[in-house]
């Protein structure tokens, strides 16, 4: 079986959605499915060379695929051949509609016009939380569930690290911001900590605009606990190896948690909607070892298992 997967090439990029699916061509690839990257609107084309052992493949290519999967669009010379398609939801649906409801990419309208595709044969979300909101607007498609993943060689405790100052707890923030998610409760969570912590320090990456919580990192600065603010990072394993502990407000298991724990850094998670509980979750996270984390995310996001999920859903088309 040839399967293309079509996607916005960008090796060596901080592009969380290429670096799932490059992870998910070469699962594949163990398992003899002849899986490739391709990108659909032809920017990138080095057809047989490969990114960390998943193989480019060309228009050519993917217009005698067997099956295509649009993980962020076809393209219309690949929409007209009417080949199934399985298509990936990478962006959490809130997301998804509110920049929609923004003026910009229409995908929700997207969505509602694939689900009336016959050769759209299922949809594939890598969340359990976000299937009950892609059935709403996929009545007719089934929603598939397969496992998030992580390149669990890339990201592990061996390599290199950031040496932080170890006279200090070294917490990091390291998510992208989006329309549905913001920094607002993280910083309150860790200025509240810090009070009973006074040696925490707090160190920002991926801050796209710092104008947003300036008033916060500036009351952060005044306790004496901000360490150092970075923008778009592209290397953030060593960071994750030399810190602490990282800190997200997302429930689920973003790029961001999942490369953390396979490299042993302590994750906190935002629990729920107080702010007590999650600050709470702070020092039981530094409780458990290094191991224990790396541990958990062989289990959670071995991408054999990802792997293996998705080819059950090609095998049902």
């Amino acid at each position: 079986m040839k399967v293309a997967h079509l996607t916005v090439v960008s090796p060596g990029q901080c592009g969380g959605l290429y670096e799932t699916t490059r992870e998910l061509v070469v699962g594949l690839r163990a398992r003899g499915v002849d899986s490739r990257l391709v990108d659909p609107i032809g920017k990138y084309h080095p057809g047989g060379t490969d990114d960390r052992g998943a193989t480019f493949g060309d228009m050519a290519w993917a217009m005698n695929a067997d099956v295509l999967v649009s993980h962020s669009g076809l393209g219309k010379e690949l929409e007209a051949t009417g080949k199934p398609v399985i298509l990936c939801a990478h962006g959490r649906p809130l997301s998804s509609w509110l920049t929609e409801m923004s003026g910009s990419t229409k995908i929700y309208t997207h969505y509602r016009d694939r689900n009336r595709q016959d050769k759209c044969k299922a949809v594939v979300t890598f969340w359990p939380e976000h299937k009950p909101y892609l059935e709403v607007m996929f009545p007719d498609t089934p929603v598939k569930v397969v496992d998030a993943s992580v390149d669990l060689k890339l990201w592990s405790p061996e390599g290199d690290k950031v040496a932080f100052d170890k006279r200090f707890t070294n917490v990091v923030i390291a998510d992208v911001w989006r329309n549905d998610v913001d920094p607002f409760v993280v910083l309150n969570a860790f200025a509240l900590w810090a009070r009973e912590h006074k040696n925490a320090k707090l160190h920002l990456y991926a801050l796209q605009d710092k104008k947003g919580p300036a008033a916060l990192i500036k009351r952060i600065q005044d306790d004496g606990n901000m360490g150092s603010i970075k923008g778009l990072t592209k290397k953030l394993a060593p960071v994750y190896r030399g810190a602490d502990l990282m800190i997200t407000p997302h429930t689920i298991g973003t790029r961001t948690v999942r490369e953390a724990m396979a490299c042993g850094c302590p994750v906190v998670q935002l629990p729920g909607p107080t702010l007590n509980g999650y600050v709470a979750d702070f020092t039981r996270a530094l409780g458990r070892s290094r191991q224990s984390w790396r541990r958990e995310a062989e289990v959670r996001f071995d991408p054999a298992n990802t792997a293996e999920q998705f080819h059950r859903v090609l095998e049902g088309i």
